[in-house]
């Protein structure tokens, strides 16, 4: 749970138990695990849209740069083929 330590959540816990006194502290418990599954998710999905938008560059210039090899060895195989020319 990040920084907190062991007495530092029992301080927290004798402190909502004292606020919101028995009864209510299984609901607010609830509440609040729902409110942290709600952030972790869409973090996750924040997380998950970024790196996707970071790797469609990278993609696309690899996409490229294999296009652009196929390109030159397509050249280099023409010039190949072709015969040298000669000076009369």
């Amino acid at each position: 749970m990040g920084n907190l330590g062991w007495a530092e959540i029992a301080v927290i816990l004798v402190v909502a138990l004292v606020v919101l006194g028995p009864e209510k502290l299984p609901g607010a418990a609830r509440q609040i695990g729902n409110v942290v599954r709600q952030l972790r998710r869409i973090s996750t999905g924040f997380q998950q849209e970024l790196q996707n938008a970071l790797d469609e560059p990278i993609e696309a210039e690899a996409r490229r740069r294999g296009q652009l090899a196929v390109e030159e060895s397509k050249k280099g195989s023409e010039l190949v083929d072709e015969p040298p020319p000669t000076s009369q």
